[in-house]
């Protein structure tokens, strides 16, 4: 069975991976440090922006940007170098994470802010601790009190943020839909030549205005983008047979203008 493809265009990626079977990777201080320092060394070498991070007991989320297109050889190198380092510590031999990595190209602020909050918010869902700001392991905390891992986040976007609106944000509530929303966007797709397509603008912002306004040209506008009809017509909540429709209306009025008579 083919791999699932990854993107690896320049850009936002949400970052992930777990110890295998769900064991821990993170046993003591000196592990978060060691997997932070490669973290450091990663961002240098690979040219990739941390944004935001936190290190739970058996898994790791990155909110990272990478400028060139090898998110792929730069999340390997700190995994293949961490697994290294973890082995040979304690003990072990054989795999050290469940899977590759898992990595979702975001498509734009919301989306990066989305992620930002959730990553944040892991070790209170996990009952770690009471605070969210006592997480030791993470960019608010680092952030809050600049210790010796903050120079990671020297060029992160979380620093537009006085820190004490970015710990109120991070504490607000944010809905299960929001983080769904993320994840349930198409991102690629294979166009009729069989390339990969890659959909970097959403869906909703054909229709930011008014979803009303100008409806048969910008459903043209979509689809023309790379959306499906059925994407279109769950997001206007209308049947695929009225989308039908509007397209129909768009090529019967692109065809009386450009005929002579």
């Amino acid at each position: 069975m083919p791999r699932k493809y990854r993107m690896t265009e320049v850009g936002f990626y949400h970052v992930v991976n777990r110890g295998v079977e769900r064991r821990n990777i993170f046993y003591e201080e000196e592990d978060f440090d060691t997997f932070l320092d490669i973290l450091k060394y990663v961002s240098k070498t690979y040219k990739v922006i941390i944004h935001a991070y936190c290190l739970m007991s058996n898994h790791y989320h990155l909110l990272i940007e990478t400028t060139q297109t090898n998110i792929s050889s730069a999340i390997r190198y700190l995994n293949a170098n961490y697994s290294s380092y973890f082995n040979k510590k304690h003990e072990r031999y054989g795999h050290l994470w469940q899977s590759r990595f898992f990595s979702n190209y975001l498509f734009d602020d919301e989306h990066f802010w989305i992620v930002a909050k959730y990553i944040e918010q892991n070790p209170i869902k996990a009952k770690m601790v009471n605070k969210i700001e006592d997480y030791r392991y993470q960019t608010l905390f680092q952030y809050m009190y600049k210790q010796k891992h903050f120079e990671a986040l020297k060029y992160s976007k979380i620093l537009n943020m006085q820190s004490r609106d970015y710990y109120d944000f991070i504490n607000s509530q944010m809905s299960d839909d929001y983080l769904q929303k993320v994840y349930t966007e198409p991102k690629h797709r294979k166009d009729k030549d069989g390339n990969i397509l890659v959909l970097s603008r959403r869906i909703d912002s054909f229709f930011k205005e008014d979803i009303d306004i100008n409806r048969v040209e910008n459903i043209q506008k979509a689809f023309e983008y790379g959306y499906t009809k059925a994407e279109i017509a769950n997001f206007l909540n209308i049947s695929n047979t009225m989308v039908a429709k509007y397209l129909k209306i768009k090529r019967v009025r692109a065809l009386l203008l450009t005929k002579t008579f």
